[in-house]
């Protein structure tokens, strides 16, 4: 039988589907690293910090990539900037929510190193690949879309298991409560029968008393 996901679930979806098509594309800022600012590529998430990284992780790990986490900036070494590039790059990831208020939107910032390059020390001017790692992180906006979809689905299934293990265990009590009141009933009826011959008995034995009454002198 099809599944259907239940309403607020769709609605978030769809809600979150149309930020995500609504956001502005990736843009250049200033990020802090080792010594002083440097230009970097950043894009505004509607997800939390924990989904992006994790969103992240998973898309160089199909490619066969692993994280280093240097000085709080996350680097995959000679990695591709895209599926066209022959040259291997090193990307530098700095991914922070937005603000305390805004704990639930992230930033994410690329810088694109060159092959084995101190980043921390280039200067505050230098836009090595910057329309690369823009370009970059519009592709891979998709990824953690698809990543939240992932994390929303899991938790909705985590709510449906809990829920089916619920109604099971209430069908289960049911069950008992029905055995322990038919029980009851077989007692209820038992009693009653007992009730009647009780009834009788005590009859017959104040007729015999009456009997022994009515004999005195």
């Amino acid at each position: 039988m099809k599944r259907t996901l239940p309403l607020l679930l769709v609605l978030a979806i769809t809600v979150c589907g149309a930020r995500v098509e609504a956001q502005v594309a990736a843009t250049e800022a200033k990020v802090e690293h080792t010594k002083g600012q440097k230009i970097a590529a950043v894009i505004e998430l509607p997800y939390p910090v924990e989904e992006v990284e994790e969103a992240i992780a998973s898309h160089f790990s199909k490619k066969g990539g692993k994280g280093d986490k240097v000085k709080g900036y996350q680097i995959y070494r000679n990695m591709k900037v895209s599926d066209e590039e022959v040259e291997l790059n090193d990307l530098h990831f700095k991914v922070e929510r937005k603000s305390r208020k805004e704990s639930n939107i992230t930033l994410v910032y690329l810088l694109v190193g060159r092959p084995s390059e101190n980043v921390g020390a280039r200067s505050e001017v230098d836009r090595h690949k910057i329309n690369e790692a823009k370009a970059f992180l519009n592709q891979l906006t998709p990824s953690v879309e698809s990543h939240h979809l992932d994390v929303q689905i899991k938790a909705q299934e985590e709510v449906m298991s809990k829920s089916v293990k619920k109604n099971l265990q209430l069908i289960d009590d049911q069950k008992q409560l029905e055995e322990k009141i038919k029980a009851l009933q077989l007692k209820l009826d038992a009693n009653k029968v007992e009730q009647q011959k009780q009834s009788e008995e005590l009859t017959k034995q104040q007729e015999v008393l009456d009997a022994m009454k009515s004999r005195k002198i």
